[in-house]
């Protein structure tokens, strides 16, 4: 057991006897759901003290079903951090992007005074979490939150449900070999189960899924040999730090997955991954028809790529000069996908497929997303595209 686990496990015994002793024998009622791990969980019938290890997946559906306020803490920061990134120009001009924020964040201002549970890269604080005395915990694995190794993942499992706290598991797409949307369903199906509210999340997710199959529909008659070459690449400077010029996603990602299974576009990066590091050469050799900007170490729209001066190596791509470069919205920590999921595939479909989008227009198209999700107003529908960073839609009418 690691060192770290070893510390904490007399400090978490002690908690759990505390605790164990300081409530009353638990005289609500119960219900029992099966989670992704196939276990059977016994969890309150109307849970109240909820906490979401993940990086707002859970809380985003409990916000969507309207459950928002029984979420006490959450897993990371990236759910409810307020963002700002800014880029040069060649020119000696600054772009600043502020008040970037998850949708969960932005619905929620309540979540951002919270406790979160871990930090990048590090363990969960179990004794803080058992402070809490949660009625009901959410663990995501595939999440940025809990990526790495199985069996410290494992142990964590058992740690919290060792202190007598019932633990629902999630499976985000990542932890699949062959990534769906179909997985994301579920998930959202037992979120909504936990809280009696059945119907409720399988219409979300139908709706979430009715958008997918709408994209197919149009992309079907795509032939194989005309299906323009999509490179995801990440501005990342962490990789141009590491002497790369970006980042692209493998044909093992979900985003792959969303381009060449849905889309009917083609991954021009060959390898396999997430976020692999790649060089000038490498971008010069894939040549793509298309760049599609995700989320990478901070927010990159098409002005980085075309004005940025440790791009200007970068002005001759094809995509670069035909002016076929398109940003993903603001999305930190989005391992494993959440509820915006189509937002992306569908900017993705119209940048590669203009001709068979050119009837939506996005700026539009997802404001009526956000209200059909969060059944909010066209105000706040308007503050999620800002602080999701897509009012450049709205300055090109795209």
């Amino acid at each position: 057991m690691p060192a770290f686990l070893k510390r904490l496990s007399g400090r978490i015994l002690a908690l759990t006897l505390f605790l164990f002793l300081a409530c009353p024998a638990a005289a609500a009622e119960t219900r029992t759901i099966t989670d992704m791990r196939g276990k059977q969980v016994t969890i309150p019938a109307s849970p109240e003290r909820v906490v979401t290890l993940d990086d707002g997946l859970s809380a985003g559906v409990m916000t969507a079903l309207g459950v928002q306020d029984a979420v006490i803490a959450v897993g990371s920061h990236c759910p409810v951090k307020v963002f700002k990134y800014s880029y040069p120009t060649a020119d000696g001009k600054e772009y600043s992007y502020v008040d970037g924020m998850n949708p969960v964040g932005y619905l929620n201002p309540r979540l951002r005074d919270v406790p979160y549970m871990a930090t990048y890269g590090q363990s969960t604080n179990f004794e803080e979490l058992a402070a809490l005395r949660p009625d009901l915990v959410f663990m995501r694995v595939g999440s940025c939150y809990s990526m790495g190794d199985s069996e410290i993942l494992q142990r964590q499992m058992n740690m919290i449900e060792a202190m007598g706290i019932p633990l629902v598991v999630l499976n985000g797409p990542s932890t699949f070999c062959d990534p769906t949307v179909e997985h994301i369903s579920e998930e959202i199906r037992i979120v909504g189960k936990a809280f009696n509210k059945e119907e409720q999340a399988r219409q979300l997710a139908a709706y979430l899924e009715g958008i997918v199959g709408m994209v197919r529909q149009r992309t079907a008659g795509v032939p194989a040999d005309q299906r323009p070459s999509v490179l995801l690449f990440g501005l990342s400077p962490k990789a141009r730090g590491e002497g790369g010029a970006g980042t692209a996603q493998g044909r093992d990602t979900i985003e792959s997955y969303f381009v060449e299974d849905i889309i009917q576009g083609r991954n021009a990066f060959e390898g396999s991954g997430s976020f692999s590091i790649v060089n000038i050469e490498q971008v010069f050799a894939m040549d793509p028809d298309v760049v599609i900007l995700p989320t990478a170490w901070g927010y990159h729209p098409p002005k980085e790529l075309y004005t940025a001066p440790y791009y200007s190596k970068l002005s001759s791509l094809s995509a670069v000069k035909n002016h076929r470069v398109v940003a993903l919205p603001w999305t930190p920590c989005n391992c494993a996908k959440r509820l915006e999921y189509p937002i992306e595939i569908m900017i993705m479909a119209k940048a590669v497929h203009p001709e068979l989008f050119k009837d939506i227009s996005i700026h539009k198209w997802v404001l009526e997303f956000y209200k059909k999700v969060y059944g909010v107003d066209q105000k706040t529908a308007e503050g999620l595209r800002t602080t999701q960073w897509l009012d450049w839609t709205v300055e090109e009418q795209w």
